[in-house]
């Protein structure tokens, strides 16, 4: 797998769960949309993983694909995806407007320095 596409997830990740959370979490329209994406994913992840397809396809397949992981982050034990556990911490109602936490974990459950990540 590529490793920066890896770095990438994570980043586009977090920027998502952030745009959650200022909307109060996730509705079931975003529930919707990644529960379609899983058959994007099935369909074409080669393209995400390898690159390829036409002209912006990769593109719209990774947003979707973030977009989709940070939805999950919010389930109770969150979601791993290239070995990064997410993980949108908290209950739904309490979001707006406190201090919340995004761990980003490695598959041995320790948070790796610099991917523990304290949002406003």
């Amino acid at each position: 797998m590529n490793e920066h596409l890896s770095e990438m997830m994570k980043m586009a990740v977090f920027f998502r769960v952030e745009e959650l959370k200022v909307r109060g979490g996730p509705t079931a329209e975003d529930m919707k949309k990644a529960q379609e994406t899983s058959d994007i994913l099935g369909e074409h992840g080669d393209i995400l993983l390898h690159g390829g397809g036409k002209k912006g396809e990769c593109a719209e397949i990774f947003n979707r694909t973030a977009h989709a992981v940070a939805v999950l982050a919010f389930v109770p034990g969150g979601v791993e995806i290239f070995g990064t556990r997410f993980e949108a911490n908290g209950r739904l109602e309490e979001r707006l407007g406190q201090r919340e936490e995004v761990e980003l974990r490695h598959e041995t459950g320790q948070v790796a320095a610099g991917e523990h990540c304290i949002q406003a």
